[in-house]
Formats: structure tokens, sequence, C-alpha cells
């Protein structure tokens, strides 16, 4: 038993019946199953659902139903306004900080502090408090900011802003005593970068390392028993259901489904069911309504627990990206729904290439850049015509998942914390 108590930094993350972010609570669940005393500190209002945790005017809020502290740091509701997300990601670091030895007071000082960069705030926030309180710093990249703003035209490349953010971003990585990514090839963005010893610069891969997002299998094997699917469009009715779920926005081209669907107007056996919110999801079912499609449908949001049932239905599961994403995917890509899709045991399609493809790799279905709409539909019809591909597919997508557990994902973040504090012990 190892009694070493472990902060986490992240924002975006919250409990499995709250929304569909939750690597951080899964690695706090584990950690604390094998010995460890996590605390994890996540912002009151997640990204990913309109939730205010903190109704009052109170400074956090605990919840320890899971046997470990989960602590809301109460910010301001910012709806759709990205300036007062912006805000809310200072407000957020800022009231963090100011109680930091409220908290160690509450569960004692951290021997490791893991900031994980949603936002490169949190890393720097985890290398400060390291330094303040003695203890270990991991920095975890799950987005690679700013090259991903650059991508999405959500900031200037190259300009005053991103200069200033890829060198926080350096200065991260250079201070932490580990560095996580969830996608497969950080070392190469390093390298790219040119931040290595062997480029001129400080950073040494050797406390580089990867795990990638993952899926709980125990809790999506419960879910898929004890909540039902209870979306209508997705009930028998003799067609083959070909189903994305996710986020509806930009980043995701969900429009270019509607396209597909449109070229596959004849194809009476096959129905597409999008599944999922966003600030994209109103239009596109005007654009449906436009084209008198009737062989697509934006049913919404789901519960995240009632996922595992809804894929259950799917003949073929789908990965849309737009061509924005090809820098990043050079360096692999590290999705949640991958993860849920792999554990439902069904195909996989994707439109984007990747470097460190885990479709490709373990043979989960078809991953591929297609030209033009009227190519993936025809790629569609392939896959779901050969039932033989298709079993072996959604066989070898079960198993993978297995690699992916987070099971097997806390122990090795386990090994890296042991190796990080090995010197203190």
């Amino acid at each position: 038993m190892s009694g070493k108590t472990i902060w986490t930094i992240m924002i975006d993350n919250c409990l499995p019946e709250h929304g569909p972010h939750n690597r951080h609570f899964w690695f706090a669940k584990h950690l604390k199953e094998q010995g460890y005393n996590p605390v994890v500190f996540v912002a009151s209002r997640e990204r990913g659902n309109a939730i205010q945790m903190i109704e009052d005017d109170a400074p956090f809020k605990v919840d320890d139903s899971y046997g470990f502290p989960f602590v809301y740091i109460r910010i301001k509701d910012y709806g759709e306004s990205m300036k007062k997300r912006i805000l809310s990601i200072f407000e957020f670091h800022k009231r963090l900080n100011k109680y930091a030895d409220t908290f160690v007071e509450m569960y004692g000082k951290p021997d490791v502090i893991l900031g994980s960069n949603g936002y490169p705030l949190s890393p720097w926030l985890a290398n400060r408090f390291a330094k303040k309180y003695q203890a270990a710093s991991i920095c975890e990249i799950c987005d690679l900011w700013p090259l991903s703003l650059e991508e999405y035209d959500i900031i200037k490349p190259g300009g005053a802003i991103a200069k200033a953010m890829y060198v926080l971003e350096r200065r991260n990585y250079e201070n932490a005593n580990a560095i996580i990514f969830s996608m497969e090839g950080g070392g190469d963005y390093i390298r790219d970068k040119e931040w290595d010893i062997d480029s001129g610069g400080k950073i040494d891969l050797a406390k580089v390392h990867h795990i990638n997002n993952g899926i709980d299998l125990d809790a999506f094997r419960e879910n898929t028993d004890a909540f039902a699917c209870p979306v209508s469009e997705l009930a028998d009715n003799g067609k083959v259901k070909i189903v994305y779920a996710g986020s509806v926005r930009k980043a995701n081209n969900i429009g270019y489904l509607v396209d597909v669907a449109e070229c596959m107007q004849d194809d009476e056996q096959v129905e597409f069911v999008a599944l999922g919110a966003g600030d994209e999801l109103e239009e596109l079912r005007e654009k449906v309504r436009e084209r008198g499609l009737s062989n697509i449908s934006f049913p919404g949001a789901i519960d995240k627990r009632e996922i595992p049932a809804s894929l259950e239905k799917a003949r073929l599961l789908l990965l849309l990206y737009s061509s924005m994403q090809v820098n990043l995917s050079q360096y692999g890509m590290s999705q949640n729904k991958l993860f849920d899709y792999l554990a439902s045991g069904k195909p996989v399609l994707s439109n984007l290439p990747s470097n460190y493809s885990i479709i490709n790799k373990y043979d989960c279905g078809v991953e591929r850049s297609f030209s033009n709409p009227e190519e993936f539909a025809e790629q569609i019809r392939q896959m779901i015509s050969d039932k033989d591909s298709l079993k072996r597919w959604g066989d070898n997508s079960r198993s993978t998942a297995e690699l992916y557990s987070f099971v097997s994902h806390t122990n090795h973040l386990i090994e890296i914390i042991e190796d990080i504090t090995k010197e203190e012990q």
C-alpha cells in the first residue's frame, strides 16, 4: 500500500453520471483501490454539460461519494461565450491557488501533482505547487494547445498569442518531472519543435510517456445491462444502423455525414443516427429538413451511461473529422468515443488516417482518407455487405478494448509516479 497523496488538476472532468469526460475520475478510482490517496480538482461547471455543481457563493465543494475527494472549484457559468469561458479558466486556477493551503490542511501535502493540459495553466500550476510543497509534478497533454487552436483558426498561427502559448507549453514540459501524452506521437511532437536535448533543447525524452484515453470495462458492461437505449431511432425496424456518438461541432465535421446520407438516399436498408449535442446541432437538423432526408436523424445527447446499450444497436460506428485535424493526426489521436466504440465490439470507420492508428493496427475496421462523400458512402456499402469482415472487425474491437482499460492505464501511471518519487523514498 503506497499511501502517497496524488493531486490532479483538470478543469473539464466530471463524474460518470454527469458527462463523458471521466479520464481522471477513473484514474483516481483505481489509484484509491491500490492504496493511494487521490484528490481531483475540477471546475464546478464542466464544458461538456451545463450543470453548475455549486449554486451558492462557496469557493469549493467536495463530493466524496466514490471514496475519494472530487473537489469542485467554483467558476461562473459561461454559456456559449468564448470570452467568458477563457475568463473562467483563469478564475479556476486563481481560486485553486488561493485555497491550496486549505486543501493541504484537509488532505495532507501532495507527493505528486498531475496538471492536465486541457489548458496549459493546469500543468503550470502543478509545477508551481510541486515547488511549493516539495512534490513531484506530471504534465499531462490531452490536447496540443496551442497547435490545435491554430489548426481550428481560433488563434492566428505564429501570432503573438500563439508564440506566448508555445513558450508556456515548452516551460511546462521542461519543469515537469514526467510528461504524459494521450497521443502516442508526443515524443515526435517535441522533436519536431526541437525542444529535446538532442536538438539543443532541455527536454529529456526519457521522461516522456504515453497513456491514451481508455475505457473502464467493468462500468461499460454494467451500464450495458443497467441502462436501456433511450433512442427511438435505434429501435429495431429491420434496417442497418450506422451510428456516430460524440459532440456535434465543427471539428467533428458532422455536416459531412449529412452529405453521405444524401448520397445513400436510395439505400433503403440504411439509416444514420448521430448521437450528441453541440453548437451545430440545430443547424444540421435544419439542413436535413431542407434536403428532405429521411435516412438520418439527430436525436441529441443521451446519458453517458446509456451509450453502451445504444451502440449495441449499430452495425457500424463512425469517426468523422475535418481537414483541420490533418496536422494534429500525425501525432496520433486519442478520442474518448473510440474506446466506447471498441468496447461495444463493433467495426469502426474513420475518414482521417492518422499515425499510430489503433483502428488499422488492430484491424478494427477501416481508417483512411476519402476524396468526397460518395467515396465514403461506397466504403460503407462495402463494409456492411461483408459479413465475415464485420465479425472479424467487431471481435478485434472488443479484444483491443482490453488493451486500453483504465486498470492497465492506472498501473502505467503508478509506474511513473513511483519512478519520479523514488529519490524521496
